[in-house]
């Protein structure tokens, strides 16, 4: 667990070396490597299990606060694997893909901190099996904010059926059509049109979602800037390019905008915040992101499974124990200052390097105290969330999911 961050360079006479050094104990490297096996990996994953169990008391979720019971941001990250490992996690194979891939679908709620799920399952299992499959577990009142790939049809009308919300980008093979006239299209040119020529920011419609399903739902629109444009349709070209098709004319407009659907009452998210509160689901990326960059949970070489997955649920659960740690310190902020939150980055950047502090509280029984207050002090000068690019502080786009 506390050797996990070495990602690939970490060996067994390294965690041999390390044993000894800790416990005064010494066992050969053949003997560790017997202890990864089938019943550690199993342990490991109830161990896991009860830390997704275990939820924090946090005051930025109170329910008489916010106009939701959670904002659940979900999400997957996936790597590739020695192909030795297809056999458990399957890849795309082919020419150029790797035949295994692991995929980790990883969800939080973005008002308390608490983590809801988290799954390891083959890279080949897509986004929107997960969301066909992850559906169960919506309550009343959730607002879900997700990625293009598992927004469906199925989805949508199963969200609506659990009284909960969506905010959502539309994927582009999904029909949209005018609430007033259920069987005419959206135009989209035509709204782009409209929007340039009076100068609107937004637009927002009635609509009806899928051919086949007829969801009613709100479509808000905004212009994107010319370097946005330039860059997606960039983008969009070297995609279809390489699929041997053409940007067709509605898909080069539809880069010109920025379109999203949500279920939620104008009365509860007004048309010109949806924008900004979509954006609230990067802080899944910036989760990732410091998985792979700090925690290394990415970087693998090829040893038995057994080793595999105990290295990465060991590291993983070194990452809930320092997410526990980020919540307390964020409850803090939001108690004292106000106007500031926790950097993810920042802090898992802050706790990889001061990994044997953690260690010795769990295991040499040193009192946590000292730890967290040395850790605030430093959060208060150092760890907090930066603006950038003129964007919205992350504070004032959760200050839109209050009730007024």
């Amino acid at each position: 667990m506390f050797n996990s961050q070495q990602g690939n360079l970490l060996s067994l006479d390294n965690l041999a070396e390390d044993f000894e050094t800790e416990y005064g104990m010494s066992i050969s490297k053949q003997g560790l490597d017997e202890r990864f096996n089938q019943q550690s990996v199993a342990f490991l994953k109830m161990v896991l299990s009860n830390m997704l169990l275990d939820k924090i008391q946090n005051k930025l979720s109170r329910q008489d606060k916010f106009l939701f019971t959670t904002c659940r941001l979900r999400d997957s990250s996936r790597f590739g694997l020695p192909d030795e490992y297809a056999s458990v996690y399957k890849g795309y194979g082919g020419a150029t893909k790797s035949a295994s891939i692991i995929s980790i679908q990883y969800e939080f709620d973005l008002l308390s901190g608490n983590q809801i799920d988290l799954q390891l399952t083959s890279g080949c299992r897509n986004d929107q099996q997960d969301s066909k499959e992850s559906v169960v577990n919506i309550s009343k009142g959730d607002l879900l904010i997700r990625d293009l790939g598992y927004v469906t049809t199925s989805y949508l009308k199963s969200v609506i059926e659990k009284d909960a919300y969506f905010l959502n980008r539309i994927p582009s093979q999904m029909h949209v059509y005018d609430s007033k006239n259920q069987y005419k299209k959206i135009d989209f040119e035509k709204i782009y049109k409209k929007m340039k020529k009076h100068n609107l920011p937004y637009l927002e419609l009635a609509v009806i979602m899928g051919e086949k399903a007829r969801i009613p739902c709100r479509l808000i629109v905004y212009l994107n800037k010319e370097s946005t444009y330039k860059s997606r349709l960039k983008r969009t070209t070297k995609n279809t390019k390489s699929i041997g098709c053409k940007v067709s004319k509605e898909q080069e407009i539809k880069t010109r905008l920025d379109i999203y659907i949500t279920n939620t009452e104008k009365e509860m998210i007004k048309p010109q915040n949806i924008k900004s509160i979509y954006s609230l689901r990067w802080q899944i990326e910036l989760v990732f992101k410091a998985w792979k960059s700090l925690c290394k949970i990415d970087k693998i070489k090829k040893v038995k499974i057994h080793r595999f997955e105990c290295m990465l649920l060991a590291g993983l659960i070194w990452i809930l124990a320092n997410w526990k740690i980020f919540q307390f310190i964020n409850k803090w902020f939001a108690e004292n200052i106000k106007e500031k939150t926790l950097s993810i980055w920042k802090f898992f950047k802050i706790a990889t390097k001061n990994n044997s502090k953690l260690r010795r509280i769990i295991f040499r029984n040193e009192n946590i105290t000292p730890w967290l207050e040395l850790l605030i002090t430093i959060s208060e000068k150092k760890l907090y969330r930066e603006t950038k690019n003129g964007d919205d502080a992350h504070l004032l786009k959760l200050k839109q999911l209050e009730k007024a």
